[in-house]
């Protein structure tokens, strides 16, 4: 039977994590840890969470074991078209802008980052195609990360039960999913037209540099992780990614009230690089 998790090694694992990822567990979320870790516990057969840390400490297998971890905290959980009203500004407002200002150059790029099992970035990628009459003219390119590798594994394959895509418009679920037969009936797959587009990486924020120019960032629903430190350190790398008059995308519960002002509110969650 794995122990109760004690304030001492409570205090170990939330420095760790936050050390690696970034992610800050308060006191409230302690057995919401803990839960996390006896699962790790029983799957590697090891019966005390002092034993657990020093094996993160030293994995032989070059942090396999820490990834594992932290693919156990995350929260993957989404879905198509999640705050549908975003979607709606995306194309009726910042999208139209961002071809205004690239009409000539033709080249867009957008980030999801925290894209989680896939269906934001097909969601903001189906916008883009069906908004863009001459897409094909157009140099397209949208990144989707995530720390979680089984979550990015699950988005690259774009494959998903029929349920899930409830919410997709008919129109788009007609034009962009196909159904799939056999052994994975019930099931649709995104199609060729969207996935050519996109491109997913595993990406550390703690840890990986921030290079790829942005017109748009969706980053939702990702800084309820974080502290303020986290937060500001975020946003700062967002802003220097971020092209001039980009915008950023955050999660409803999600503000840059006391974290950055070098952003204009455009409508509840969506920012705009101040001129």
């Amino acid at each position: 039977m794995v122990p109760y998790l004690s304030e001492e090694e409570f205090e170990l694992f939330r420095r760790l994590i936050r050390k690696h990822v970034g992610i800050s567990f308060s006191s409230a979320k302690k057995f919401t840890l803990q839960r996390k870790l006896t699962s790790r516990l029983s799957g590697l057969g090891l019966e005390s969470y002092r034993a657990y840390y020093h094996y993160l400490l030293h994995d032989k297998e070059g942090g396999w074991e820490l990834r594992q971890l932290i693919n156990a905290i995350t929260v993957g959980q989404t879905e198509f078209f999640r705050h549908v009203k975003q979607f709606e500004l995306l194309a009726n407002v910042v999208l139209p802008q961002i071809v205004t200002q690239k009409k000539t150059a033709k080249k867009l790029r957008i980030w999801s980052a925290g894209c989680a099992t896939g269906q934001e970035v097909y969601s903001i990628a189906m916008v883009v195609d069906d908004m863009l009459e001459d897409s094909n003219d157009w140099d397209i390119k949208i990144l989707a990360t995530d720390i979680d590798t089984d979550a990015l594994k699950f988005a690259y394959k774009g494959l998903y039960p029929q349920d899930c895509v409830q919410q997709v418009p008919s129109e788009y679920l007609r034009r962009y999913f196909k159904k799939r037969v056999g052994k994975d009936a019930g099931f649709c797959v995104v199609g060729k037209t969207l996935r050519k587009n996109i491109l997913f990486r595993r990406l550390n924020f703690m840890r990986s540099g921030f290079s790829f120019k942005s017109d748009i960032i969706f980053c939702r629903n990702v800084m309820i992780y974080f502290d303020t430190g986290v937060k500001k350190k975020l946003i700062n790398n967002f802003f220097n990614v971020l092209e001039r008059d980009g915008f950023l995308c955050l999660g409803h519960a999600e503000s840059l009230i006391g974290i950055d002002d070098r952003f204009d509110l455009v409508s509840r969650s969506i920012y705009k690089v101040k001129k």
